[in-house]
């Protein structure tokens, strides 16, 4: 994305008499004298300390930070991240990852704490307002007194492009990670799929999964993609033998008695003919499979004749003060008692390769690879927690391309910095935390959190929005959401528990979505404004596809609070509540002049998906939307183009679709001195629709003439698409 919004600026940030300075505008003020600044590019530089004696674990002061809107995206627990709100230092949690201010209502700065040879950072703030930046190695063997490039900042008058823009700047400079735009990315995120998990949480079994694949095939919407998730692998204690919830190790590679003999009935002898039968029977494109970063959540099991070869022990784990100062996740009480079953680093490059061959001649074609962050907790006596991570990683990332021959990765529970500045390859992590259909207090949370995190990991990941259910009370909610998100879509519906109508809004007859270009983010005037708690506020989402944009606005209000707790206040219908109103523009799609063409002129026709009404208006035009609680409606935004004098027309895409512009490919027109021509080509079927300022005296399909509806009101031009799904010329 480009914009002419930025401008270089040659006075890089630096500190005048106690003052961080940025473009001639106090940040932050009562700096310390110890505090270094190291010019970077562009206006950029970093931020570091002199340190007195050597440590494994520093934290600095900053300066004092006060009248700045800001947001902040922290960790709340050791896996996740979600946004925070305020004005001040005292605002910011500890493990804060990102930090966005607001200068004097002209322009925005972005500090980030970053990863620097063995050391990684966080952020956090005081009750006296100042902003610390604490830096540690995970070994206290792992020390040092030299604190150079901490800390990232950088300025823009362009929130998204600052972020975009210093993403690339830190891939440049530090050269331990790659910027989404330079990474393959998976093949399965632009087809739909469905995951085991919430159908079945570790009851998954072979016929659970055929009963499933049957009830989306007599659907109409048969899934691409299944991923197999937890509930598969061999461990001891096993699944059957452990009610208590003991800490499970892994014990081999291969699959468990439920994917083996009599178990299968008729799909084979084990998890290869299983795999091969439900393909062939189904259709489906994509089979993954399940594995935790150790193996299991215990790791592996260090008794066990098949692990021996990878020389793992039984390590501690240590947690970071950051983390403890809030929510102690309750999956580390077993693991914080009994340490993990880790596998010595110099031979996790062979487990890997052996694990991922296996399940690869099983017919496996890619992973998820989930409890990523507990890394940061073994990092003693192994050079710290980002050498160990590194090590793990790039094995696992080599591991995957090398053996199914694409990137075919899905990373989760990784949102720490230690994996995202450390990613070359790996394209494609999750967002939030798990969707939980049974704890309706998560339901908004998961969405605003999903869209404010983009901003910093949608630069170097594709965010994954999680799966969700397609029948339950949030299923519109979460379904348009994930339509726009530019994420894949998957669902995890128990066998027979479907909404197909909210399916086909998301997903085309052969199984393909309509996938946004980049990462679904909040707009720009929603940026510092708390869409869950403040009462107040609608959240926005923008997005581009390859001709338009797209808009959902969503009221996340009363389900909730930050962070997520069980039990807080909820209302508990959709619809509930007094409607919440909110303005809606299309400049809210920021980039909106990377897809309107040179003959837009800068008025944009406007289509709500939800309601099926369809507007004109300038670009800078505002309107007003009302929804009550869990409501939402997803605007298309198509730029008006100008085709002659009196002609003005905008493709709109597949009108029963949430993200409808998606549908839309190309346009092209030839004028004569009679007529003008207009040729768009889409993909999928169903109610195609377009806004003409006058009314077609023809519409054909590839050169057949079809039938067409025109509403000379609104201007809205409609037809029916038929037949075959593959892309064609209107």
């Amino acid at each position: 994305m480009g914009s002419n919004e930025d401008i270089m600026i040659s006075v890089k940030p630096g500190v005048k008499g106690g003052t961080f300075m940025v473009r001639g505008a106090a940040v932050l003020t009562n700096v310390p004298a110890n505090i270094t600044v190291t010019p970077v590019n562009d206006g950029s530089v970093f931020v570091g300390a002199n340190a007195t004696s050597s440590s494994s674990r520093h934290v600095f002061n900053l300066g004092t930070l006060q009248e700045h809107r800001l947001v902040c995206l922290f960790r709340f627990k050791i896996w996740w991240m979600i946004p925070c709100f305020g004005t001040s230092g005292g605002d910011i949690p500890a493990e804060t990852q990102m930090l966005l201010l607001e200068v004097e209502n002209k322009f925005y700065v972005l500090i980030l704490p970053v990863l620097d040879g063995q050391f990684r950072t966080s952020l956090q703030g005081t009750p006296d307002n100042e902003l610390e930046f604490c830096i540690e190695s995970g070994d206290p063997d792992v020390q040092t007194t030299k604190i150079k490039e901490q800390v990232f900042v950088n300025s823009g008058n362009n929130p998204f492009n600052l972020i975009r823009n210093s993403i690339k700047i830190l891939e440049k400079h530090k050269g331990t990670f790659k910027h989404i735009d330079n990474k393959q990315k998976p093949e399965h995120i632009d087809w739909f799929g469905w995951n085991t998990w919430d159908a079945f949480y570790c009851n998954v079994d072979p016929e659970g999964i055929k009963d499933g694949l049957e009830n989306f095939s007599k659907g109409g919407c048969p899934p691409k993609l299944l991923t197999i998730d937890e509930g598969w692998q061999n461990i001891f204690p096993s699944y059957a033998e452990n009610p208590t919830g003991e800490l499970s190790r892994l014990i081999n590679l291969e699959e468990n008695a439920k994917f083996k003999g009599s178990k299968l009935d008729k799909s084979g002898k084990n998890l290869r003919d299983f795999i091969k039968t439900i393909k062939q029977k189904y259709g489906l494109k994509y089979v993954y499979i399940w594995h935790a970063m150790a193996g299991y959540w215990g790791g592996v099991l260090p008794e066990s004749e098949v692990m021996k070869k990878y020389n793992p022990k039984i390590q501690p784990v240590v947690q970071s003060p950051g983390n403890l100062t809030h929510v102690v996740c309750s999956t580390l009480d077993n693991i914080q008692e009994k340490g993990i079953g880790l596998i010595d680093p110099s031979k996790i490059r062979d487990f890997y390769n052996d694990f991922h061959s296996y399940q690869a001649s099983c017919g496996v074609d890619g992973v998820k690879v989930d409890v990523q962050g507990v890394l940061e907790l073994l990092g003693a006596g192994y050079g710290g927690r980002v050498s160990l991570t590194r090590q793990y990683l790039g094995a696992l990332e080599d591991s995957v391309t090398e053996t199914f021959k694409s990137n075919n990765l899905i990373c989760s529970m990784s949102l720490n910095t230690d994996f995202l500045y450390s990613t070359k390859k790996a394209a494609a992590a999750r967002a939030t935390e798990d969707f939980m259909p049974n704890e309706p207090t998560f339901q908004t949370l998961h969405v605003a959190a999903a869209a404010f995190n983009s901003l910093l990991i949608g630069e170097i990941i594709v965010p994954d929005w999680d799966m969700f259910y397609s029948d339950h009370i949030t299923a519109e909610f979460h379904g348009a959401a994930r339509a726009l998100s530019g994420s894949a879509v998957y669902v995890s519906d128990k066998p027979g528990s479907h909404d197909f109508d909210i399916i086909k809004k998301i997903v085309l007859p052969d199984g393909s979505i309509l996938r946004a270009r980049y990462a679904g983010r909040p707009t720009r005037d929603c940026l510092f404004n708390d869409p869950v708690t403040d009462g107040k506020s609608l959240l926005k989402i923008w997005n581009l596809n390859k001709l338009s944009g797209v808009i959902g606005v969503f009221n996340c209000q009363r389900a909730g609070i930050w962070p997520p707790i069980k039990g807080s206040i909820y209302m508990p219908a959709p619809g509930s509540g007094t409607p919440i109103s909110g303005i809606v523009s299309a400049g809210d799609v920021d980039a909106l002049e990377e897809v309107a063409g040179e003959n837009w002129r800068g008025h944009c026709a406007v289509y709500a998906c939800l309601s099926g009404s369809l507007k004109t208006m300038s670009k800078d035009a505002k309107f007003q939307v009302a929804l009550e609680h869990l409501k939402c409606e997803v605007f298309t935004v198509s730029p008006i183009r100008a085709f002659s004098e009196d002609l003005r027309f905008a493709p709109i895409g597949l009108l029963d679709m949430y993200n409808s512009g998606g549908a839309v490919e190309a346009m092209d027109s030839e004028n004569k001195s009679s007529e003008c021509k207009i040729k768009v080509r889409i993909r999928g079927c169903g109610r195609f629709g377009a806004y003409s300022n006058k009314k077609p005296k023809c519409c054909s399909m590839n050169e057949k003439d079809e039938e067409f509806i025109y509403n000379p009101i609104d201007g809205l031009v409609t037809v029916k698409v038929e037949g075959e799904y593959s892309s064609r010329e209107m």
